[in-house]
């Protein structure tokens, strides 16, 4: 199965989950997943959150992604993933000048 972001609606979300500035995001949903195509503008950030039932996978594909993850600080950069396992709580930023892309997937556990 071949999904194409590129015909998949943008939608840009201020704020997401409690977070500042602007995603723009591209996102494909099924029973088992949740992909998305995210880009997340310089100076913006989602909300901290945990997740329950589920876990987040987020390759970088351009930019420098800042990670919260529990409480650690780490910078993800193109090529590198973060991992943020079930139970476990992460936020993001961008601390740059320049968009930073990525894709997300959150799977359903259970």
């Amino acid at each position: 199965m071949i999904i194409d972001f590129d015909k998949i609606a943008e939608e840009n979300i201020e704020g997401f989950k409690g977070g500042k500035g602007r995603l723009s995001t591209r996102n494909y949903t099924d029973e088992k997943a949740r992909i998305m195509y995210s880009t997340l503008r310089p100076g913006a950030s989602t909300g901290r959150h945990q997740h329950v039932g589920s876990f987040e996978v987020m390759y970088v594909v351009s930019g420098e992604l800042t990670v919260h993850y529990d409480d650690r600080e780490e910078t993800a950069r193109v090529g590198q993933v973060h991992y943020c396992p079930e139970g476990h709580f992460h936020w993001v930023e961008n601390r740059t000048d320049h968009d930073v892309v990525y894709l997300g997937i959150v799977p359903a556990l259970g």
